[in-house]
Formats: C-alpha cells, sequence, structure tokens
C-alpha cells in the first residue's frame, strides 16, 4: 500500500491496519455560529450532523432494518447481485469508502474484489478514530486478504490525503450520503472528490430514486425515524447547554415533490421560548412553527447522472433493484478537465 509522501508509506502485514490522524476536532464539525445563523434563518434549520451523536448513531443503525424503511436493505441487495460485475469492470483497484460505518455492505465488494483479484487495499474516512479501529477489527476478523488504511477526518481533509494514494482508485459512497446535502455541500463534495482521483479512477454512489408519496413518507414516519429526529434536539441540549424540551415538538417528515426530495422537520406544538447557554443565543417558536432537520434527494436517474458529469465523472454502468426505488451508479473520471468553477 503505496503513498507519495516520505516517512507516511503504510506498511500493512496479513491482519494488521493503520490509521492515519486525530479525531477531528469538535469545534471543527458542531460550529455554533453556523448553527445560530441557520436557526435565526427563515424557514430555521440546522445541520444534520446533529443526528449523529451516539444515541442518534444507534437509532439510525435500527431505522435500517424498520420493514418500511426500505433504502437499506435494498442497496445491499443490489451490491450483493452485482458486486462481482462492479470488480469486472474496475480491475483491481484500491477501494476507498467515505465513512465506514459497520462496513457491512462494503464487505460484499471486498468479497467480490478479493475472488476477482486477489489481496485488495481498502480506505476509509471516518471523522472517529475509534469508529475506524472497530471497523478495521470488524473486517479482518472475517476478511484477512485486505489491507485496511483508516484516514481519520472530513471528507474534504480525507480526500486530500487520498490524492497521495498511488494506483487507480475506486471511490465508494453509500447509504445515500449524497442524497442528504445540500447544492453547496454536494458541490464542494465532487469537487474534492475530482481533486483525488486521476483520469480513469471510478466513484461508486448509491442514490434512493424519486417514487411514490405513500411509500417515501412511510419510510421516514416510522417509530424509529421519530425518535431519531427528535434526538437532535437531545444532542443541541447537552452541547449547546440548550432547554428544548422534547415534549413539546412532534416529527413532520413530508415528501417535497417539486424539489424531488423528502424533507424531516420538527414542529414547535406551543409557543415556546427557546435558550442555547453555551452560544449565549435564544430564539422564540410561534406553535407550528417548523426547524428543518434533514433533506433527502429522491433522483430522476438521467439528472442525477447529468448532475455528476458537469464534474466530469461520465456513467459506466447503473443498477437498480427489481422495484426501481433505489440505485447504484458507477461512474468514471474523465481526461479532460471541465470548466465548472471552484
Amino acid at each position: 500500500m503505496a503513498r507519495h509522501r516520505p516517512g507516511t508509506t503504510a506498511v500493512v502485514t496479513r491482519n494488521k491496519y493503520e490509521i492515519l490522524g486525530a479525531d477531528v476536532p469538535e469545534e471543527t464539525l458542531f460550529k455554533g455560529d453556523l448553527l445560530v445563523a441557520s436557526l435565526s434563518e427563515s424557514p430555521r434549520s440546522v445541520n444534520s450532523i446533529y443526528y449523529y451523536d451516539d444515541a442518534g448513531s444507534r437509532l439510525f443503525e435500527r431505522l435500517c432494518h424498520e420493514e418500511t424503511y426500505y433504502l437499506f436493505r435494498t442497496e445491499k441487495d443490489i451490491l450483493s447481485q452485482h458486486a462481482s460485475s462492479i470488480a469486472d469492470i474496475t480491475g483491481p483497484i484500491f477501494i476507498v469508502e467515505l465513512g465506514s460505518g459497520n462496513a457491512e455492505k462494503t464487505t460484499l465488494l471486498f468479497d467480490a474484489y478479493l475472488k476477482e483479484h486477489g489481496r485488495t487495499s481498502y480506505a476509509a474516512i471516518d471523522i472517529n478514530r475509534s469508529i475506524l479501529e472497530r471497523a478495521a477489527e470488524n473486517i479482518l476478523s472475517v476478511t484477512t486478504d485486505l489491507d485496511f488504511l483508516g484516514i481519520v477526518g472530513t471528507y474534504q481533509t480525507g480526500l486530500a490525503q487520498v490524492a497521495n494514494l498511488i494506483g487507480p482508485k475506486l471511490l465508494v459512497c453509500l447509504g445515500s450520503t449524497m442524497g442528504n446535502m445540500h447544492d453547496d455541500e454536494l458541490h464542494d463534495l465532487l469537487l474534492s472528490a475530482r481533486s483525488a482521483l486521476s483520469s480513469g479512477d471510478y466513484l461508486l454512489v448509491g442514490m434512493d430514486l424519486d417514487k411514490e408519496t405513500k411509500i417515501l413518507e412511510a419510510a421516514y414516519n416510522n417509530q424509529t425515524a421519530i425518535l431519531t429526529n427528535l434526538c437532535v434536539l437531545q444532542h443541541l441540549n447537552w452541547r449547546f447547554g440548550g432547554d428544548f424540551d422534547l415534549f413539546q415538538f412532534r416529527h413532520v417528515a413530508f415528501h417535497n415533490k417539486s424539489l424531488y426530495r423528502m424533507e424531516s422537520h420538527l414542529e414547535a406544538t406551543q409557543e415556546q421560548m427557546i435558550n442555547l447557554k453555551n452560544l449565549n443565543f435564544s430564539l422564540h417558536l410561534e406553535k407550528g412553527e417548523m426547524i428543518r432537520t434533514e433533506i433527502m434527494r429522491k433522483v430522476e436517474l438521467y439528472v442525477f447522472h447529468k448532475l455528476l458529469g458537469l464534474y466530469n465523472f461520465r456513467p459506466v454502468q447503473h443498477w437498480t433493484d427489481s422495484c426501481q426505488q433505489y440505485a447504484v451508479s458507477l461512474f468514471q473520471l474523465g481526461a479532460e478537465p471541465t470548466e465548472l468553477e471552484s
């Protein structure tokens, strides 16, 4: 597993791994000034990063197994059926993933690449070192012919290090991660991805497709989804000394057809004053006023492919489930630069 910079070469032996970097400082991730700004806007909003404290992460894992929440199992089924095709198209390659989690779905790729090409290298980018350590231990306990490199950082800082990895690469972005990003966030990510990869490298993306409202709203209105959304307020309380009363809000998630997305909100059930003591900030909420907590894009596939084409990622092949609910698309970075401004 070679890299360009002297003194940073990862030496990975069988059942061993290397992790680079320390945890990203919380003040870098959870910026109080940005929170104050978003809560002061009309409509009010908070960044979806506040879903992912320990409690929120546990609830999200539970959500993935809810009957109405089709996204996780559908993407997993697609990869189970087509991982060997992906491995065949790309050939031997360095697999790089944005976020590792428990790598349950990525393991399907590992199995295919190990079968097709033998020993394979894998790098995972995550903001938390302990998550990468657990992922490495879990993966290497069942897959011994994999070299694991953990990169602690945000997607942008992690991708900057990926640019130093030698050899062809496959950047993996599963779980509809891009679907949760606002336009400016997605723009920044795609620019970083383009800079990290070389001409001929690949990008594998999982995206939820636009579909019937009743299917979408059922996925985001089950009991676990409700609890996950309310946990955002709990996170704000402990991190910023807030006094949100969870019993004075209700979960609202709906299909915004005109914008091709689902939206999750928290609606105030009565007029109230909220204080975030650590930020020296207060806000007054009217009864019925909502705070948007997350967006989830539901794309038309050709439109999404066209969007990535603006960043010089050219569609190679895509795979969907039998109900056409979800898609996994493989792109290749072209040789010709685009005129897209950064």
